[in-house]
C-alpha cells in the first residue's frame, strides 16, 4: 500500500499538471511561436450600434432506455436593433435514436430544412451525437434564413465555430457563407468556450490576454490569431474561418474565441468587431454579445421543458395501453433506486 494520503496525492498532482498549463513565462513563448505583439491588437470604438442576430440551438435526452433513447431538439434567433428586439424559435421536435443503425429523422428533417438529401447518414453510434447533429441541422436552417433577409450590414451570429462536425452540413455552411458575402451581411461565430490550444497544451486564451495586459493594451479590443500555431484543429477539412481572439468590454467578464469567413478584409473585420462591441456592454455578462445570450435563453431545452415531455409521452403510452411495468422495462435505470437511498 503507498505511504500517505492517496486522495491527496492524486489532488497535488493533479494541480502540479494544471499549473503546467499556464507557465510563468507564457508571454514569452506566445510571443516567440506567434510572432505577435503589441501592435497585432486592434482597439475598438464600443457602442457603435446596428442589428445583430444570435442564432443558437439545444437538445436534450428526454428519455434514455438501453436500446433507444428519445431526444428533444429546437433552434432560434434573437435579432436586436435600436427598435427593439425580436425573436423567433423553430417547433420543439423529438426523435427517437434508435434502435436502428441509422437516424430516420435526419434525411427528412434536412430535405425539410434544405430541399436536398443528406450527404451521409446519421449514425447511432453515441445517443447524444446524434442529437447534437439533429440540433445543428435546425440551426444552420435559421441561420441559413437569417443571411436571407437580414439587412445589409447586419450582423448574424452562429454560436461556435465556422465548421462542421458532420459532412452533410458542409455544404449548407458553405452556402451560409456565401449568401452572407453575396448580400454583405456580417457573419461570426462565437464560442462560449475553446479547447485551442498551442505550444503542446498551453490555453491559447490566456496567452493572447497575457500578451494584451503586458503590453497595456485596454479592452475592447480584437487580434487575429494565425491557426498555424495551434496544436490541432478538429474536422480541419471542414473549417472555414480565420480565428480571432475579442475582449469586448472594458469590465468585460469573459474573453472570447471568434471565427470570422476565410479572408475578410480589414474594414469588414472591424466593422464586425464594432457591431459585436456594441451588444456586448449588457451589465449581466459584460463583453458577451447579448443576442447570443438571448438566443441561448429562448430555445434552451430545461428541467421543466423535459419534464413536460416526458410527462406528454407517458400519457400518450398510457392511452395506447402501456402500463407503468412497460415503462420500467424500456425506460427503467437501477441509478433511479440508487438515488433513493
Amino acid at each position: 500500500m503507498p505511504s500517505g494520503d492517496p486522495y491527496q496525492e492524486s489532488v497535488d498532482k493533479t494541480l502540479y499538471r494544471i499549473r503546467n498549463f499556464l507557465p510563468g513565462d507564457i508571454v514569452e513563448r506566445f510571443q516567440e511561436q506567434s510572432g505577435l505583439d503589441s501592435s497585432a491588437f486592434q482597439a475598438l470604438e464600443p457602442g457603435i450600434r446596428g442589428t445583430v442576430t444570435g442564432i443558437d440551438g439545444s437538445s436534450s435526452l428526454v428519455l434514455e432506455g438501453g436500446s433507444f433513447s428519445v431526444a428533444a431538439i429546437r433552434a432560434g434567433r434573437s435579432t436586436m436593433q435600436e427598435s427593439g428586439t425580436h425573436r423567433l424559435l423553430t417547433p420543439l421536435l423529438l426523435s427517437l435514436l434508435g434502435p436502428e443503425s441509422e437516424n430516420p429523422d435526419f434525411p427528412a428533417l434536412y430535405w425539410e430544412c434544405f430541399e436536398n438529401d443528406p450527404l451521409t447518414p446519421l449514425d447511432h453510434d453515441d445517443p447524444h451525437g446524434p442529437a447534437s447533429v439533429l440540433r445543428d441541422t435546425l440551426e444552420y436552417w435559421v441561420a441559413l434564413r437569417a443571411v436571407q433577409t437580414e439587412a445589409p450590414e447586419s450582423l448574424v451570429l452562429l454560436d461556435g465555430a465556422l465548421r462542421v462536425s458532420h459532412a452533410s452540413h458542409d455544404p449548407v455552411l458553405q452556402q451560409i457563407i456565401a449568401t452572407a458575402e453575396n448580400r454583405q451581411v456580417h457573419l461570426a461565430a462565437v464560442a462560449k468556450r475553446t479547447e485551442a490550444t498551442w505550444g503542446g497544451g498551453i490555453p491559447l486564451i490566456p496567452a493572447a490576454e497575457g500578451l494584451a495586459s503586458r503590453a497595456g493594451v485596454l479592452p475592447p479590443w480584437w487580434i487575429r490569431i494565425e491557426t498555424k500555431i495551434l496544436d490541432h484543429m478538429q474536422f480541419r477539412q471542414w473549417q472555414h474561418g480565420d480565428l480571432y481572439i475579442v475582449k469586448l468590454h472594458p469590465h468585460a467578464a469573459v474573453t472570447l474565441k471568434l471565427e470570422l469567413p476565410l479572408d475578410q478584409d480589414e474594414q469588414s473585420v472591424h466593422e464586425t468587431m464594432q457591431l459585436l462591441a456594441g451588444y456586448a456592454d449588457d451589465g449581466r455578462l459584460p463583453g458577451y454579445p447579448y443576442p447570443l445570450l438571448d438566443a441561448h435563453r429562448s430555445v434552451v431545452i430545461d428541467q421543466e421543458t423535459v419534464d413536460r415531455i416526458r410527462h406528454d409521452l407517458l400519457r400518450g403510452m398510457t392511452g395506447s395501453g402501456y402500463t407503468f411495468s412497460h415503462y420500467r422495462q424500456l425506460f427503467g435505470d437501477v441509478h433511479d433506486e440508487f438515488r433513493k437511498y
